[in-house]
Order: C-alpha cells, then structure tokens, then sequence
C-alpha cells in the first residue's frame, strides 16, 4: 500500500513539474523576452500566438528577441501605408501645379465657350426668325392655287431654304450644348483636386492608426 501512495506521489510530482516547466517556459516566451543565437529566425507557438526570434523592428538597436508574429505583421503593414503617404506628400505639390493650370487653362476656355455660346444663341434665333417666315412664305404660295405653276419655282426655293435653316439650327444647337459642357470639366477637375488633398489627410489618418496598432501587438510582455 506504502508502495503505490509513493508511486503515485512521484507520478503527480512529475506531472505538476512538467506543467510548472511549460507555464515558465511560455511565460518566459512574449514580446522583448531575450532569446539565444541559437534560436535566430526560429519560430515557437506559445498559447496560440507565434513569435519568432528576431529583432524587434519597433526598438532602436534591438538585440534578438522573441518578437510575435502580429507585431511582425503589424509593422510591416505600417511601414507600407507610410511608405505611400510619404509618396503622396513629395508628390503632391507637383500634383496639385498641374491641376491648378490645367485649372486655369479650362477657365479661359470656358469663358471662350460662353462667348460662343451666346454668339450661336442669337445666330439661333435670327435663323429661327427666317425660318418662320419662310415656311409662312412658303404656305401662302401653296395656298394660291390659282398661281401654282408660277409658285412652283419660288416654293422650291423656300423648301430648299427651309431644309437648309433646320440643319444649321441642329448644329449650331448642338454646338451651343457643348459649348455649355466646358464649365462642367472644370468642376470635375476642382473635385479632382480637392479629393487628392482628402485623400491626404486620409492617409495620414491611416499611418497614425497603424503606428497605434503596431505599439499595441509589439508592446514588451504580450
């Protein structure tokens, strides 16, 4: 009886060594924890979470470490969104230049296409003017009967002349349309340039979460 109290007192003093070793050897395992050459770019797995020996790419003249894989992961995805927001920021003077002429550029052309405009306008309604009295014209010779055979060559005419008329008003109309539509390239552009500069700020935004995160997941214990 002696025998087996003892044996199972050696058992279970074995067993709770065993997990006394594992629990300090996970706790010895987290963010900053030092780790030896000979373990450099290993990985472990330590209560579902990964760490690799390696230096931690947040500490200035870091020494091998054990370094989790969310931190890892974490600067990685900072050091990209920096990495473009600073492209952004030498790019964007430049950018912004060229919007500004194109800008400009367009606005003298707008005023060009207004006076343009305005110029086809009352070209529209003098041809519109003709054409009313033409077709007026025409439909009394029609209706003088009487004459028809000596109308004929003067109704011809009219057709011709009205025919004529409704063809440049189709194009002088559509030429005033467009003329119209000029303004509405600058605004596309003004929005253009406003969108870049939020785009800006959102990417300043966005590098500052990621700073955030990654001093979260690479903070010295996790």
């Amino acid at each position: 009886m002696f025998r087996k109290v003892l044996a199972a007192s050696i058992i279970g003093f074995m067993l709770t060594s065993t997990l006394v070793a594992t629990s300090a050897s996970a706790a010895a395992i987290s963010n900053g924890a030092a780790c030896p050459k000979s373990k450099i770019n290993k990985t472990t797995k330590v209560n579902g979470s990964v760490y690799k020996c390696t230096k931690n790419p947040t500490v200035k003249k870091a020494k091998l470490t054990w370094v989790s894989r969310d931190c890892l992961k974490a600067n990685t995805s900072y050091a990209k969104m920096n990495t473009s927001y600073l492209a952004l920021v030498k790019e964007l003077p430049a950018t912004l230049a060229a919007l500004d002429v194109k800008i400009t550029a367009e606005l003298v052309k707008v005023e060009e296409a207004k006076a343009k405009a305005v110029a086809l306008d009352l070209q529209i309604k003098t041809w519109t003017d003709k054409l009313t009295q033409f077709t007026a014209a025409r439909e009394a010779l029609i209706a003088d009967t009487a004459n028809a055979t000596k109308n004929r060559s003067s109704i011809s005419t009219y057709t011709s002349a009205i025919t004529s008329l409704k063809s440049a008003i189709r194009s002088a109309t559509a030429s005033s349309v467009l003329y119209g539509k000029v303004g509405k390239t600058v605004e596309a552009m003004k929005t253009t340039r406003e969108n870049t500069v939020v785009q800006l700020g959102q990417a300043k935004e966005g590098v500052a979460q990621a700073l955030s995160l990654r001093g979260l997941v690479c903070d010295k214990g996790l």
